[in-house]
């Protein structure tokens, strides 16, 4: 991609000349850097298939710019066009060329030391203004001034009619203008102390920013981990306490058993009866030993089963703490769909049978019956509306013949 610098005289002719190149194929997209009083402008486009950066400088030929502004400037549009640019454009009315002008490019030239010098092309805007003589014959016939800056380019210039933006032939000149100078300059960017020490500054920049990242990802992993040997500790405590309540009981009932044995020699008369209650005690235990074998078998399992998902958690945790969602996924009960049905079994086939069935699911009818009745009058209402008030009255009439048949 070649990364052209284009230096105006007014920023209007800038945008003209701009617009001539690229025409419509220029990107809606322009990264700017403001220096203390003007303004630079990267503009992205294809133009016969070549992707080109126009880095548009206005304010170079400004006589109001100090020479450091102008310095920052530099800097300024050299950061957008790094490594560097592959040509320079100078772009100089065709009608006049002014001592402020000629100061200017000395300034420019002797900022970069000259260097820019074989990677520069002029341009003479306005070339309508010469109607039908050629721009190397007029550039021939102007004085030493313009003699000199033409040899100073390596007499590498072209015009640019401002009027006729939408001919491609002055385009295609540029490009080939361009192709000449890479070829020439073996296809390298321009460089100079400036263009490297920006390098080296966006290098300590890029590193910087890694290592800020590194650090980051660091304390998240560290935080992580932190969070599962809390976890793993707070598990391997719960296993503990678990297994001193057996090892507890398992006293206990060893306790129990020395208790018995010592009964029975002390009681013959008993003898039969503490046996059975210690083979019922050995039965205990033997049934507590099975059943605390199967269990360190389960928390063993559950111990590894843990293990991995302690693993996959510790995963899981470090991608949400960059993205965190939660979802819910809301229950809906249908407890008065069901009292609505069971009303309607009540007023319909069952209606003859409300008296009897009420005792039968509701023993204490005396005391319920008026409560059940309102209670289901209310579901009733809530979930079905006013057109079943008769359902609701159905029901109290059943209440009230229950009552009369306990009665």
């Amino acid at each position: 991609m070649s990364c052209v610098w284009f230096c105006w005289e007014e920023p209007v002719r800038g945008k003209v000349q701009r617009e001539t190149i690229l025409g419509n194929r220029c990107f809606n997209a322009e990264v700017s850097m403001s220096s203390v009083t003007k303004e630079c402008k990267s503009v992205c486009g294809t133009v016969e298939g070549r992707k080109l950066v126009l880095v548009d400088t206005p304010g170079f030929f400004d006589t109001d710019l100090t020479t450091e502004e102008l310095q920052q400037e530099v800097i300024h549009c050299l950061a957008l066009c790094s490594p560097g640019p592959h040509a320079f454009l100078l772009v100089i009315p065709i009608e006049r060329y002014t001592e402020e002008q000629q100061r200017t490019v000395e300034m420019i030239l002797e900022m970069f030391n000259k260097d820019i010098s074989n990677h520069s092309i002029l341009i003479f805007s306005h070339a309508d203004k010469l109607r039908e003589e050629s721009i190397e014959r007029f550039v021939s016939r102007q004085n030493q001034k313009v003699q000199d800056l033409v040899e100073r380019f390596g007499r590498r210039f072209i015009a640019f009619d401002n009027t006729n933006p939408t001919n491609p032939e002055q385009v295609s000149r540029l490009l080939q203008k361009v192709d000449e100078l890479l070829v020439m300059n073996e296809n390298r960017h321009f460089t100079n102390e400036v263009t490297e020490a920006m390098q080296t500054a966006q290098k300590i920049i890029e590193e910087r920013m890694q290592a800020e990242t590194a650090e980051r990802t660091r304390k998240i992993k560290e935080d992580v981990k932190k969070m599962a040997d809390l976890r793993r500790a707070e598990f391997i405590a719960a296993m503990n306490q678990e297994r001193q309540e057996t090892e507890q009981k398992r006293k206990f009932i060893q306790g129990r058993i020395g208790q018995i044995q010592m009964e029975i020699k002390k009681a013959q008369q008993n003898l039969q009866r503490f046996r059975a209650s210690l083979r019922m005690e050995q039965e205990n235990l033997r049934t507590l030993v099975e059943r605390e074998m199967k269990k360190e078998i389960e928390r063993m399992e559950k111990e590894e089963k843990e293990k991995k998902d302690l693993d996959i958690w510790i995963q899981e945790e470090e991608q949400r703490r960059l993205s965190e969602g939660a979802q819910k996924n809301p229950l809906s009960p249908d407890y008065n769909k069901i009292l609505f049905m069971l009303t309607m079994f009540m007023m319909g086939i069952g209606a003859s049978f409300a008296p009897a069935l009420l005792p039968l699911l509701f023993p204490a009818a005396p005391a319920v019956e008026a409560g059940f009745a309102a209670g289901l009058l209310t579901n009733m209402l809530a979930a079905e509306g006013w057109g079943f008030v008769w359902v609701a009255a159905g029901v109290a009439k059943a209440a009230v013949l229950t009552r009369c048949s306990i009665q």
